[in-house]
């Protein structure tokens, strides 16, 4: 429950992103803003909700990672702890800033959250972000539990303000999403205070003369940062039998620790927590204590390659091993590390015939809600082209609009990354003769869908634009964006999208109610024969909000019901395809408790066999 991260002190069951969050609250945070995406989007809920009980420290929800980190980046600036938080691939919006915050450093306290998703649950890649902390030159720290998750959260405020630099907090979804009971500490009394702005313009102006200073004293930031970590309780040694050593960074040694008790070993481990920059001095008090070690890291071999260099570097005689044994992609378990380890040390360990619960679990292919204004923006969209007679590249983004992949659909060809929809439209436009119809959300066009917009008009493309405006962030669990009036922690003013897509200089501008579907056709295929950039906005509130608000309201939707006039034509289904909808033998039915009565099944049917109940 999001209240027990606000108890005073002792014991409280939490998420991992929830003891994120309780840490922040714990070292005393002024300013949290993010951009909501899964695994990470939990740390801004809760925050939400405590900043609006606590009020004594300030959040947002902002448009985007990079204005996220400029935002936070800001506070620290002006000498306040804040912190930032977003997903793995979050960070590549945002790393144009962050490669000078290394620089500039801050004057108060900033934290980053990286939340990686080995095994892409919910991303398009599973990038390893501790790349980023060794070629910023930020310091990274990784948690390997949910009590951890909380006590280095407020570990990373205090080297952030003592060093003066941006420190990335490490976590990954198995961790984000992972429960436990976690130890709480006293929350601070305080107020939020603003600050008078002190002018240091040598150091927050990066200059290329005053960056050649400031990169000679990050370089050495990170040199005593690296003695400190040595020293710190959070990185360890466990003495063991024999000259067999592991090393093992995050949630990796949990898998360590449970696979060695299952082998029945009882080797050196070194639990690293900070893989940049690493603790060297206490990895070298381990290497001189074995002869053969075993990295293991989720999921780049960042470790190996430091420990193997650091072995050639001070001469040692270690046999160092990692990925030659372990997997270079997706989520580990115990049942893998102790299959590395067992190889490595020539073990016979028996295979335990399970039973693959995926093959006898029913499949659950993601699908969109009942009454999902996107289902029936497609099918508008799929009916204009199929009237029309054209060919046409549908080019696609991230969200929950994703989906239109699917059969009946079929109409997201491609899907790069956020906003790329209109950026990959602009380049179809150029090398294709057929028609090139851009769809994206709208979270995502107020995230990095303008620019993309703005060249296509500058540019004077043929390009169609769809936005599906479902009036929030739906995918990572309703968050606001511009477009409504909350921003997290308060009202302010929502952002229509057709002002600003005008504002761009676009002249071909419509917006339809999404469960018009006979209008929004209409309006697409307008769009589609028109010469330019055309964009038309399908406007419906997400299917799951207009449920929320209608039982808050005591109001009951009445579900609809196929009728005796039904002649079993399964347009229903074979072109709109609604999970409420189903076949019962040759009879089509539809499910009253998932029906949201959006109505669209009645708009399409040609025999006028659906009512309302």
């Amino acid at each position: 429950m999001l209240k027990d991260v606000l108890n005073k002190s002792g014991k409280a069951f939490l998420l991992g992103n929830e003891a994120i969050a309780r840490g922040a609250l714990e070292a005393g945070i002024d300013l949290f803003s993010c951009y909501p995406g899964t695994p990470s989007s939990e740390i801004g809920d809760t925050l939400s909700y405590a900043c609006k009980e606590l009020k004594n420290f300030v959040m947002e929800y902002s448009v985007n990672e990079k204005v996220a980190v400029e935002v936070a980046a800001a506070a620290a600036f002006a000498g306040m702890k804040s912190m930032c938080a977003m997903k793995h691939v979050g960070v590549n919006v945002a790393s144009d800033a962050l490669f000078s915050l290394a620089y500039t450093g801050v004057s108060g306290a900033m934290v980053v959250v990286t939340a990686d998703d080995p095994s892409m649950h919910s991303s398009q890649n599973e990038q390893d972000n501790r790349w980023y902390g060794l070629s910023m030159k930020i310091p990274v720290v990784e948690p390997s539990s949910v009590q951890e998750a909380k006590e280095f959260t407020k570990f990373c405020f205090q080297v952030s303000s003592k060093y003066e630099i941006p420190v990335f907090l490490r976590t990954y979804t198995r961790l984000s999403h992972a429960s436990g009971v976690v130890n709480l500490s006293p929350l601070p009394e305080k107020e939020f205070e603003r600050k008078n702005w002190i002018k240091n313009p040598k150091r927050y102006v990066v200059l290329p003369a005053h960056a050649r200073v400031l990169k000679a004293e990050l370089l050495d930031k990170i040199e005593k940062i690296s003695a400190s970590f040595s020293r710190w309780s959070g990185n360890w040694i466990e003495k063991g039998d024999g000259n067999f050593g592991v090393i093992a960074c995050g949630l990796s040694y949990a898998y360590v620790k449970e696979a060695c008790e299952d082998l029945s070993i009882n080797p050196h481990i070194l639990k690293i927590s900070t893989p940049n920059p690493l603790p060297r001095d206490l990895i070298l008090d381990f290497l001189v204590e074995v002869d053969r070690v075993i990295v293991v890291e989720e999921v780049d071999p960042i470790l190996e390659l430091q420990v193997k260099a650091l072995c050639c570097e001070e001469k040692l005689n270690v046999e160092v091993h990692g990925k030659d044994l372990l997997p270079s992609s997706y989520e580990y378990s115990v049942g893998i590390v102790e299959k590395a380890i067992a190889k490595l040390l020539n073990f016979e360990i028996k295979e335990v015939e399970t039973e693959d619960v995926a093959k006898i679990a029913p499949p659950r292919p993601p699908i969109f809600c009942p009454g999902c204004p996107h289902s029936a923006s497609f099918y508008a969209l799929r009916k204009a082209v199929e009237e029309l007679g054209v060919n046409a590249a549908f080019t696609g983004d991230i969200g929950c609009y994703t989906l239109g992949i699917n059969k009946p659909y079929s109409a997201v060809d491609t899907c790069i990354c956020m906003g790329a929809s209109v950026g990959i439209g602009c380049g179809l436009s150029y090398a294709l003769k057929d028609k090139v119809i851009a769809v994206i959300g709208d979270s995502t066009f107020f995230h990095t869908g303008i620019p993309p917009l703005i060249n296509a008009v500058h540019t004077k493309r043929n390009l169609t634009v769809l936005i599906l405006d479902n009036s929030t962030t739906g995918m990572t669990g309703h968050q606001p964006h511009p477009g409504v009036e909350s921003y997290g922690c308060g009202e302010g003013s929502s952002v229509k999208i057709e002002d600003v897509v005008r504002g761009c200089g676009v002249e071909f501008v419509e917006v339809v109610n999404s469960y018009s579907v006979d209008k929004l056709k209409d309006a697409l295929k307008r769009a589609i024969e028109y010469e330019g950039v055309a964009v038309v906005v399908s406007r419906q509130k997400c299917a799951i909000l207009r449920r929320r608000e209608a039982k808050a309201k005591g109001k009951k939707l009445k579900p609809y019901r196929v009728n005796e006039k039904c002649n079993s034509c399964l347009k229903c289904i074979d072109e709109f395809s609604c999970p409420a909808i189903f076949l019962d033998g040759n009879r089509v039915k539809i499910d009253p408790v998932l029906c949201v009565s959006c109505g669209v099944c009645k708009r399409i049917c040609p025999e006028g066999a659906i009512e309302i109940t």
